[in-house]
């Protein structure tokens, strides 16, 4: 006969309690997880769907976007774009040549392109932290079916930035092949700060291009061009925050492209 102290039962008592409470506190906690990461979602829909209020009450108001103070200037090849592949149309970044911010996360990242590539071209979207050697994410992007203003959602791709680190971003239009010296590419910087450079104003595209928060103005301004695509003002006003970063080139087409 095997005779099993009191101590050794209490012991294998204790963890098939603790077994069975995983097994069921499991469940329970992957549903708060899943409720919390709702809630999140929900809380930052209804923030955009606000903002966007105030950009559309702000239309025909003029938008003056300031430049950051620490917003240096980065160098550009051949207008932020190398190569000069007759062939292939111009991706062109939209961002100002200097470091330019954000204050959101995941932000959308917008660019333009001048024609319509062809089938056998390849688009690839590139984000790299500036004293990095390897990318965050390199990734090919579906073709435009049209020329015009395009977007890159930062959250589509899983991507959260980091606050105060330096990001170069960039735009690569390729033929077909292995051989990358005819590449396309256009680049520019961003760089997520605290929400506090918002100084307490209720966020919409004036106020974010006032306080030097670039790539939040032109996302207002897009999502809510998105759901009027036949307010002109709002198309002006765009169009005017563009031309204020020298980034005439998109203006021609930005009445066609969301």
């Amino acid at each position: 006969m095997v005779h099993i102290s009191s101590k050794s039962s209490a012991r294998r008592a204790g963890i098939a309690a603790a077994l069975a409470f995983l097994v069921l506190a499991s469940p329970a906690a992957a549903q708060r997880e899943e409720a919390v990461s709702k809630d999140a979602s929900l809380r930052a829909a209804a923030a955009t769907s606000e903002v966007v209020k105030r950009s559309r009450d702000e239309a025909g108001q003029p938008v003056v976007y300031k430049p950051p103070r620490r917003g240096s200037p980065r160098g550009r090849v051949a207008g932020g774009s190398r190569s000069a592949n007759a062939a292939l149309p111009e991706p062109l970044a939209l961002a100002p040549d200097h470091v330019a911010e954000t204050i959101s996360a995941s932000p959308s990242l917008f660019w333009h392109l001048d024609g319509t590539p062809p089938e056998t071209a390849r688009i690839v979207f590139t984000l790299i932290e500036a004293s990095a050697v390897t990318p965050i994410v390199e990734r090919q992007l579906p073709l435009p079916a049209s020329a015009g203003i395009q977007r890159v959602r930062l959250a589509d791709l899983g991507i959260t930035l980091d606050r105060d680190v330096e990001y170069e971003w960039s735009i690569s239009l390729q033929p077909p092949g292995d051989d990358h010296t005819n590449d396309v590419v256009s680049q520019k910087y961003l760089r997520r700060v605290d929400p506090a450079e918002l100084s307490g104003r209720p966020p919409s595209a004036r106020a974010f291009a006032e306080q030097g928060l670039w790539y939040d103005a032109l996302e207002a301004l897009s999502d809510a061009i998105d759901l009027a695509p036949g307010d002109v003002e709002l198309r002006a006003q765009r169009d005017s925050l563009l031309r204020q970063a020298g980034l005439d080139a998109a203006l021609a087409s930005a009445a066609q492209a969301p």
